[in-house]
This record gives structure tokens, sequence and C-alpha cells, in this order.
């Protein structure tokens, strides 16, 4: 596990004793530890194992998800799935991607109301629009005899800003803005700022630069711990008593 990742993780246990009631994403709760809208922290998308990394980053009252093995979904709350603003794939490989047509229906099913943004490295263009003209017919039926709670273009999976870059800002609410940089031929790695903070998060085989690893206060890669039992926290606001 990377240090910061035990240095952290240790943090919010300790203010996890003098926690109010949370008022957040209901995850976060299940997860054991209340997270505030405000706070800057990082969930495992699931309580299993899974074929590949998966990690829930939560910032600023935003949901973001990054990697998509199969299984991803298995323990997210339909609240949860609905509320996912974007998928950051890590890679175009196999256990990085099976589980993106599972988010999709997923939230779809529990009531996403547009098609669930994605990021990834070149070629996640020609990728999500594979699945979407292969799961047309099937939404198509899905949508008229089941009518899934979102409506029907919420089955799309529509391709974030900056493919083709080495280096793009792939989201930005202003609070909070992720920057995706492509490594090798179908990997790539993630800095999330979010209130001063820095996470970086780095698919397996990705290299991370030395500095870009220095200057980030928590990282998130092969080496560290993706099954993490609770919340670990990048930041906390300790305005909230």
């Amino acid at each position: 596990m990377n240090f910061r990742v035990l240095v952290f993780g240790a943090s919010a246990a300790v203010l996890a004793a003098c926690s109010p009631a949370p008022s957040g994403d209901s995850a976060a709760v299940t997860a054991g530890t209340p997270v505030r809208s405000t706070d800057f922290a990082v969930l495992p998308c699931a309580h299993r194992d899974l074929p590949g990394p998966c990690a829930i980053v939560l910032a600023g009252g935003k949901r973001v998800v990054f990697g998509a093995p199969a299984g991803m979904t298995l323990d997210m709350t339909e609240e949860g799935l609905r509320n996912t603003e974007a998928v950051m794939l890590l890679s175009l490989r196999g256990e990085d991607i099976e589980g993106l047509d599972e988010m999709r229906n997923a939230a779809w099913r529990a009531g996403r109301g547009s098609s669930l943004p994605v990021a990834g490295p070149s070629g996640t263009g020609n990728f999500l629009g594979l699945l979407n003209r292969a799961y047309e017919v099937s939404d198509a039926l899905i949508y008229v005899e089941d009518r899934p709670a979102g409506g029907f273009d919420a089955a799309l999976l529509a391709l974030l800003p900056g493919e083709g870059k080495r280096m793009a800002t792939v989201f930005d609410t202003g609070d909070l803005r992720i920057t995706r940089t492509e490594t090798g031929t179908d990997r790539a790695y993630y800095k999330v700022d979010y209130a001063g903070h820095d996470l970086l998060i780095g698919a397996c085989g990705a290299d991370l630069p030395e500095a870009a690893v220095s200057e980030a206060d928590l990282v998130l890669d092969c080496e560290s711990d993706w099954l993490m039992d609770k919340p670990v926290f990048v930041f906390r606001d300790g305005s909230v008593n």
C-alpha cells in the first residue's frame, strides 16, 4: 500500500470517532465512516474482490468512478448509481472495462436522467460507440417493455472531451477538476484536484511521474490497497461541528 494511503486512512479513523451523523452519499455511510459533501474522499467500488481496480471519488458533493471491472456495481446503492457524475477508464484492457455496460445499465434502471459521461485513453470513443450500437435494439425493447426509471437517453454512454490529446482536462465543475494523461498505448492516469488538494489515480502498468507522485496528497495505483474497508480522506472539512 502507498504510504500516503496509510496516513490518511489513520486520520480518517480518528476523525470518525467524533463525526456527526452523515448527510452525504449513502454508499459512504455503508462503508462505515460518514463523508460530508464538502469532504474529498475515496471509497472502494465494492467490498469484494474484483478483477480490476475500481474506486469512487467523492468531492464537493460529486461522485466520480475510476475503473470499470466486472462486478463493479454489486455493492453500489441506487442513490449512488443514479448520482454518478462520470466514469474514468484506467485502461482499455478487459479487466478495466468489462463492467462499463453493467454500470450504465444499472444507473439507467436506478433513475439516471441523462447519458453517462466516460473518459479514457485513446480509443475510448470507438469503444463507447460500439457499446451503444450493440445495445441499441435491446435498450429500445427494455425502454418500451420495462420502463426503467431513467429516460431513454440515459442508456447511452457519452465521451468526455480531450480524447486524442496526451494530457487533457476531462471533467471540470469549477471546484472539482480531473486531468487525464495517457501512458503507453492503452493506459492512463488521472489527477483529481479539489479544495487545493490532489489525488493521483493510475492504471496498473501506468508510469506515474515522480514529480506528480511527490506533489500528490494521496496516490492510488497497483501498489495500493483498492479494497479499503472505509473511506480514505484526501481532505476532510473540519468546519462542521
